[in-house]
């Protein structure tokens, strides 16, 4: 065989080695990303995370867990609908109040050209009572009693 032969084997080996380089890498970069980082229960983001968390999976008994008793006492529920993705901006602590900006998302049903998403910045009013930190006020697509809003 002659050296022209091999070379267009050597490099079409090597071309293939690389990409297969790339999808592992590629691979690995998607399932190594795993779940967002929980902030701790005691922190006005970690109230809001868990309590977005429990909107979110339509466990409205969890969720009244981190809103402040008058409104969970007192909750005439609201529906909460479609996919929803929330995430941190900026936490303004004060002594005993906290605002968490978050930015929500939500994606409802899919057109033509992909699923239809709709961005907004919203305010979570927090409140402390004792060492505790308690929802006073939710955006509207996550408030499950309607005093919340």
């Amino acid at each position: 065989m002659s050296e022209d032969a091999r070379r267009p084997r050597w490099a079409l080996i090597v071309l293939l080695a690389g990409v297969g380089l790339v999808v592992v890498i590629a691979l690995i970069a998607v399932f190594a990303h795993g779940a967002p980082a929980q902030f701790a229960a005691d922190t006005p983001e970690g109230v809001v995370q868990r309590y977005s968390q429990a909107v979110v999976a339509g466990d409205v008994d969890t969720a009244l867990t981190y809103v402040v008793p008058d409104v969970a006492g007192s909750c005439e529920q609201t529906g909460t609908s479609g996919d929803i993705r929330v995430t941190l901006v900026k936490t303004v602590e004060h002594d005993t109040t906290a605002n968490v900006d978050v930015q929500v998302v939500t994606v409802s049903g899919s057109g033509p050209l992909g699923t239809n998403e709709y961005a907004s910045d919203e305010v979570f009013r927090l409140v402390k009572h004792g060492d505790t930190w308690l929802v006073e006020s939710a955006p509207w697509q996550l408030a499950v009693c309607y005093g919340l809003q």
